[in-house]
C-alpha cells in the first residue's frame, strides 16, 4: 500500500494513535490526529502540531477531507467519522493495520524475524518464557505490557518501560531497540485484540473469555483474528485447539497452521477431528500447589518487571533441576510422542501457566530452539510477578494475582486456588485485596461485576479490601476500600495473622 503524499486521520490518540500518526507525518503525509476521548495534555497535542506539523482536534472532522482513516479496533462504531467514512465508502484501516503496513517500508527490520502474540489469557507469560527460550541460541527484544527487554543467554536487561500493548506502541519498541544500539535476531510483540500481518510466526493464546468492544458492537474475538487473516504468505500461525473460529479462519494458502492443548484439567472442549499438533500433560503425582520462602514488601509488588529465574548462567543447557518438593513435572507432546519432560520449581501456582508453557515450547521449537534450551528455562521459572505467583510478605503467605489483564474470572480463579492451600497447607484465613488501580487498564474491573464477586464469595474470605474510587459502590459484609494497591496490601497486613493467607487480584500496570 502507497503511504506517501496522502490525508489521513488518525483516531483516538490516547491509545496508541499518537506514533502512527507520527510515523505517517515522517513519510510526508498530511495528518490530523483526533482526540476521540478528549484525554490528551493540551501540551502534547500543541506539541504534535508544532514539532510534528500533526492537525489536532477533539471533535470530529469531515471524514470527507481525507483519503484514508485510521482508528482503532475497539472504538465505537457509532463514532461520526466512521459512520460518515462507512457512507462514503472511504478506506478504514485499523490501528493494527496502518502498523503493519509502516513495519513493511521500515529497512531496519530485514534478516530480524517477528513473532507477534495476541489473545485474552497468557501473552505476557507466553512471550516472556518464549523470550528466556529463544534467548539461549539468540538475541531477542521483548515488548510486552512488563516492559521492553533486550534478551541473551537466560538473562534480561531493561530497555525502556512504560508502553502500552497498542499496536502502535510497536513502532516505539522498534525505535528505542535500534536508539539503544541493539540489533536483535528476533522481536517478540505481546499485541492487544490482534496482529498487524508482519509477523513471522503469530501465537493465537486463547478466544475465550470473549467480550464486547466498540461499544459492545462486535467482539474481542473477532478482531484477534486480524492476526490470521492478516498473516503474510510464507508465516506460521500458532493457534490454540479450543480456539474454534480462529481454526476455521486459518484456513488459506500459504501460510502454516500449527494447534496446542493442555491436558492441565478437564475443562478442554474437544472439537470433532482436530488433534493437536502440540500436547502438554501433567507428569504422574503432580500437584498444583507449591510453597516459596520468597520474601517481599508491599512495595516491591509495584513496578517489578524481571522475569525471575532469567540469570540463568549462558551454559544453562545443562542445568537440571531437582524435583520440587509437590513433585510437579510436565511432559511436552508433538503428534503423540514425548519431546521433552522438565520438573518444575516451587513458588507459583503450575495451572496458571499451562498455557504459556506449551505455547511458548511449540513456538520455541518452531523458530529453531534445542531442546535442552526449552528445558532449562521452564525448570528455571518461577512465575511472573503478578500472575499467580506466591510469596511471603512480612511472613504472611501472598499469592500475587495482581496485573492488567486481571478480571473476574481470574480473581473467582485465583480465590479456589487460596481456598486450595489454605485446606492444603492447614491456613487460617483468607483476606481479598480486590479491585483497579485505573478504570483504563484494559478496559477496567466493572464495579457491578465485584458486586456479584463480593456476594457469591465474600463470606469465603475473613476480610475483602476493595481497590479504587470505583470501588465504593461497591456493598457487602467486612469490606474496607484503598485508593492503590500498596494500600490495600498494608491495609491485608493489618489484619492478617501468620497462618493467613493474602489474595492480591487488582487490576493495575505492572
Amino acid at each position: 500500500m502507497d503511504l506517501y503524499w496522502k490525508k489521513f486521520a488518525v483516531l483516538d490518540l490516547t491509545h496508541g494513535g499518537i506514533p502512527i500518526a507520527k510515523s505517517l507525518a515522517a513519510a510526508g503525509n498530511e495528518v490530523s490526529g483526533i482526540d476521540v476521548y478528549r484525554t490528551v495534555k493540551p501540551e502534547t497535542l500543541l506539541e504534535l502540531e508544532e514539532k510534528y506539523g500533526i492537525h489536532c482536534s477533539k471533535t470530529p472532522l469531515p471524514a470527507s477531507e481525507f483519503d484514508l482513516i485510521v482508528a482503532p479496533v475497539h472504538l465505537d462504531l457509532a463514532y461520526p467519522m466512521l459512520v460518515e467514512a462507512r457512507a462514503q465508502k472511504k478506506n478504514i484501516l485499523s490501528h493494527h493495520e496502518i502498523v503493519g503496513e509502516i513495519l513493511k517500508g521500515d529497512s531496519r527490520l530485514s534478516g530480524i524475524k517477528t513473532v507477534e502474540i495476541t489473545g485474552v489469557k497468557a501473552k505476557t507469560s507466553t512471550a516472556s518464557l518464549l523470550a528466556d527460550m529463544l534467548s539461549r541460541q539468540f538475541e531477542v527484544v521483548l515488548h510486552t505490557s512488563r516492559g521492553l527487554e533486550y534478551w541473551k543467554a537466560g538473562a534480561s536487561s531493561l530497555i525502556y518501560k512504560g508502553l502500552s500493548i497498542t499496536p502502535g506502541s510497536i513502532l516505539v519498541a522498534v525505535e528505542k531497540t535500534f536508539e539503544a544500539g541493539f540489533r536483535p535476531d528476533f522481536f517478540i510483540f505481546e499485541i492487544s485484540i490482534g496482529g498487524t500481518g508482519t509477523a513471522d510466526l503469530g501465537i493465537l493464546t486463547t478466544l475465550s473469555p470473549d467480550y464486547g468492544i466498540a461499544n459492545n458492537t462486535s467482539l474481542a474475538s473477532e478482531a484477534k483474528l486480524q492476526l490470521i487473516r492478516n498473516a503474510k504468505p510464507g508465516s506460521t500461525l500458532l493457534i490454540n485447539a479450543r480456539a474454534e473460529k480462529a481454526l476455521k479462519a486459518a484456513k488459506k494458502d500459504q501460510i502454516k497452521v500449527l494447534t496446542f492443548k493442555d491436558h492441565f484439567n478437564d475443562q478442554f472442549s474437544k472439537t470433532p477431528g482436530q488433534i493437536a499438533d502440540f500436547v502438554l500433560e501433567t507428569e504422574p503425582g503432580t500437584s498444583a500447589l507449591s510453597v516459596s520462602s520468597e520474601l517481599v514488601m508491599p512495595s516491591d509488588l509495584l513496578g517489578s518487571c524481571d522475569l525471575s529465574g532469567s540469570s540463568m548462567p549462558a551454559d544453562s543447557s545443562k542445568y537440571q533441576a531437582s524435583p520440587t518438593s509437590s513433585g510437579s513435572g510436565i511432559r511436552f507432546m508433538h503428534r503423540g510422542k514425548q519431546i521433552l519432560s522438565a520438573s518444575l520449581r516451587p513458588g507459583y501456582n503450575v495451572s496458571a501457566y499451562r498455557t504459556a508453557f506449551v505455547a511458548a515450547s511449540a513456538a520455541a521449537l518452531e523458530l529453531g530452539t534445542k531442546p535442552e534450551a526449552i528445558i532449562s528455562a521452564i525448570e528455571g521459572f518461577k512465575g511472573l510477578s503478578g500472575r499467580m505467583q506466591e510469596k511471603e510478605m512480612n511472613g504472611i503467605s501472598l499469592i500475587d494475582n495482581s496485573n492488567s489483564g486481571m478480571d473476574i474470572l481470574s480473581a473467582e480463579k485465583a480465590l479456589d486456588y487460596a481456598l486450595l492451600k489454605r485446606k492444603d497447607e492447614k491456613k487460617e484465613d483468607i483476606i481479598l485485596v480486590l479491585g483497579e488501580e485505573a478504570s483504563q487498564v484494559c478496559e477496567g474491573l466493572p464495579p457491578e461485576l465485584v458486586q456479584g464477586f463480593v456476594e457469591k464469595f465474600g463470606a469465603k474470605c475473613k476480610q475483602v479490601i476493595l481497590v479504587g474510587e470505583r470501588m465504593k459502590a461497591v456493598n457487602g459484609k467486612n469490606i474496607f476500600y484503598a485508593r492503590n494497591l500498596p494500600e490495600g496490601l498494608s491495609k491485608a497486613l493489618e489484619f492478617a495473622g501468620g497462618d493467613d493467607i493474602i489474595l492480591s487480584s487488582v487490576k493495575c500496570f505492572r
